[in-house]
Formats: structure tokens, sequence, C-alpha cells
């Protein structure tokens, strides 16, 4: 077996007589110069591999472009399983995409801080009522009986905090509406 240094020579000097050649070789089966390049690179690791084994013997320009020529026959059939040639790049619509989701989440999250700020200014017991409705989704009945009062109140509680916070987020709410 050959020493690791003239290993390396003899790949180094197969590498620089072969490159341009495989990559002209590889071009007429790829149109993307990124693959041209993966591919290339895939082949010389292989030849790599059998000159570090000692198992390359007598004509490493042929095993160079056979082994390519597999190469660019696995990357196809994988590109073929996967429909890469219908890949649509969509890096700009979904970057607007989603600075319209952040834009929407900014949005709501302020609105669900405007409602809390509303909602500390009411009478706790008004809070805890709406709080059971809307947040724990629990009916006026259930709230009656947790709380133990009546439905009635339940409803006057769920009014007045309607009340408070539409009076409270109306102008807020315009400004919104109005942009």
């Amino acid at each position: 077996m050959p020493s690791d240094e003239a290993q390396a020579t003899r790949f180094g000097l197969l590498f620089s007589r072969y490159d341009r050649e495989l990559r002209r070789f590889l071009s007429c089966y790829l149109s993307n110069k990124s693959d041209v390049d993966d591919c290339a690179q895939e082949s010389f690791l292989n030849v790599w591999k059998q000159e570090a084994r000692g198992t390359l013997h007598e004509d490493p320009r042929g095993y160079l472009f056979i082994t390519a020529r597999n190469v660019v026959r696995d990357f196809l059939r994988k590109a073929r399983a996967r429909r890469s040639g219908f890949h649509v790049e969509l890096s700009e619509e979904l970057d607007a995409l989603r600075s319209i989701e952040n834009e929407t989440t900014l949005v709501h999250r302020e609105g669900l801080r405007l409602v809390e700020a509303q909602l500390e200014a009411l009478r706790p017991s008004t809070r805890v009522v709406f709080l059971l409705h809307y947040v724990e989704l629990l009916p006026f009945d259930a709230i009656a009986k947790r709380l133990a009062i009546s439905t009635r109140t339940v409803e006057r509680e769920i009014a007045r905090a309607l009340d408070h916070c539409r009076g409270a987020l109306a102008a807020t709410r315009k400004d919104i509406l109005s942009d």
C-alpha cells in the first residue's frame, strides 16, 4: 500500500489533470453549476477513498469518469423522485407572508394588551365573570352556580364589562379601522 504522502501526491495530480475535463463531462448532464460542483466533489471523493484503500490501480481516469457517470445517475434519479424540476422559489413571497403574519400577530398582541388594561379597570367581581365566560368559555348558568349568584347578575356583569371595554376602546377601534 502506498504511503499517505504518495497517495496525496497521486490524487493531487489526478485532480489537477482531470478536474476541468470532469466538470465539462458533468455539464453535459447537469445544467446547474452547483450540481456539477457537488457531483464532481463526490466523484473525486470516491476516487480518493479507492486510492486510500490502495484499490485504485491502473486507469484512474476511467474509474473517475465511470464514478462520475454513476454519481450523476444517482443525482438525477433522486432529483426526479423529489420533483425538483417543479420547485418554485418562494422566498420573496414567503418573506412577504411572514411580514404580514408578524404584523397581524403584533396587532393582535396590542389589541389583547389594550383589552387586558381595560379589564384591570373593572371591578373584581365583573372581571371574574367576564374571564369565566370569555376565557374559560363557561355558560352563564355555570358561572352563576360557581360564584353562587343569579344568572341575571352574570348577564348584567357581562354587559357592564362589554360596555366598559367598548367605551374605553372606541377611539382605538376607530384608529385601527381608519388605517
